[in-house]
């Protein structure tokens, strides 16, 4: 039986664990080679060691993508490595489930925040929406959260950031379909990874999850690979510019 993503080169930024991690594996279990991007050396070359496991070609790349020049380098490498790209998972992200009251904020934490989530976002699509654009198109999807689409006290950064992300992904998706390349986004609800594990199991943020969460629970990061790489896919040739929320009904309600 033939995978989805057979023949297919993939880069997945913020690949060295939790949701880029199970994207990175997921899109290699379904038959692309893949591409793991991430700050940490060590931990996008532990992703890439996993994806070879399933009989593809993997590399691990360090990269800041909100860095132009530091994603650029790292495309022309996955270029002459694993060939023209046809699908990027932009990843790179996260709160660091930093609170801060809105009266405190500064200006270095509000700046640390966009950057690590819109412009990371921006460059991504930038920079690879221009390397797909060369060889005839691609998909690209962009993970944003479940608080691009509804606030929450004392994130007003990370909430802006990510509502731009939401915007940046239908703005692209206008602009890059006329060069064959779909944007679509997926915007995940509370997700265990390890940068969350330990906030996500305090008692009083378990409660709180179970009361605001219709499903009772949040998401592990493999249950958002499916819809990811629906988008990512032909399957979802007649979607442009959606953000699939996944968030156990967060939004709803």
């Amino acid at each position: 039986m033939s995978r989805r993503f057979e023949d297919k080169v993939a880069v997945v930024t913020g690949a060295g664990g939790g949701i880029g991690r199970a994207l990175a594996l997921g899109i290699a279990a379904e038959g692309a080679a893949v591409a793991c991007l991430d700050i940490s050396a060590d931990d996008a070359a532990t992703t890439a060691a996993a994806a070879r496991d399933f009989g593809v070609g993997a590399v691990a790349q360090t990269c800041d993508v909100a860095v132009e020049s530091e994603l650029v380098a790292a495309v022309e490498r996955v270029d002459r490595e694993l060939g023209p790209i046809d699908v990027l998972l932009a990843n790179a992200g996260g709160s660091r489930s930093e609170s801060v009251p809105f009266l405190e904020l500064t200006m270095d934490r509000w700046q640390t925040m966009v950057d690590r989530n819109l412009t990371s976002a921006f460059v991504s699509c930038l920079v690879v929406g221009r390397h797909m654009a060369e060889h005839g198109g691609g998909a690209i999807v962009v993970v944003s959260s479940q608080l691009g689409e509804v606030v929450r006290k004392h994130m007003a950064h990370y909430c802006a950031a990510k509502g731009g992300v939401k915007q940046l992904i239908r703005a692209a998706a206008v602009d890059l379909i006329g060069h064959g390349i779909r944007v679509n986004g997926i915007a995940p609800g509370p997700t265990m990874t390890p940068g969350t594990r330990e906030l996500f199991e305090r008692p009083e943020v378990a409660e709180a999850n179970r009361r605001f969460i219709p499903l009772g629970r949040i998401a592990e990061s493999h249950e958002l690979v499916g819809g990811a790489l629906y988008l990512a896919s032909e399957a979802a040739a007649f979607a442009v510019g959606t953000t699939l929320v996944i968030d156990g009904g967060y939004t709803i309600v």
